[in-house]
């Protein structure tokens, strides 16, 4: 059976939007000046932010096509499994995702680091896509709000 809701976006559309979106993401995170810079300013902490950022929305984007076109219909028909299992596995998505991005920052920063609080991170993903959604909901197109996506 044909899956209604799976994501046809073609893959230079996907990393087209991707990169768009890093980089609005990274500019900000680097205006406010969240991430340690160590004194470095301009380029040397935008590099290794949209890197960062990058490898989460990119990797994200990917696991959420696995969630909503494979697992979602494995699972039962309840709303509340469906969104209970969900956020489960946004926590669990992002430990991979954490554990890329400090990879591709340890690379370009030439250190070492340890995951060290990936926990946090996970609650914090919930919260981006949670976000996220709520801008596809405002923006009347399928949303994990109304159950579709």
């Amino acid at each position: 059976m044909e899956n209604p809701e799976k994501n046809t976006e073609s893959f230079i559309q996907t990393v087209t939007r991707t990169i768009i979106t890093t980089t609005i993401i990274a500019l900000i995170l680097s205006l406010c000046k969240i991430f340690p810079s160590a004194g470095k300013t301009g380029l040397a902490v935008f590099g290794p932010i949209w890197a960062f950022v990058f490898c989460i929305v990119f990797g994200g984007h990917w696991l959420e096509l696995l969630f909503v076109n494979r697992i979602k219909f494995a699972l039962p028909k309840n709303i509340f499994i469906l969104y209970s299992v969900r956020i489960c596995y946004w926590f669990l998505s992002s430990i991979p995702l954490f554990a890329l991005a400090t990879w591709v920052n340890d690379l370009l920063s030439n250190r070492t680091s340890h995951l060290g609080r990936w926990w946090i991170f996970g609650f914090f993903y919930i919260g981006i896509q949670l976000v996220m959604y709520a801008i596809m909901q405002l923006r009347s197109k399928k949303s994990f709000y109304n159950g579709v996506y």
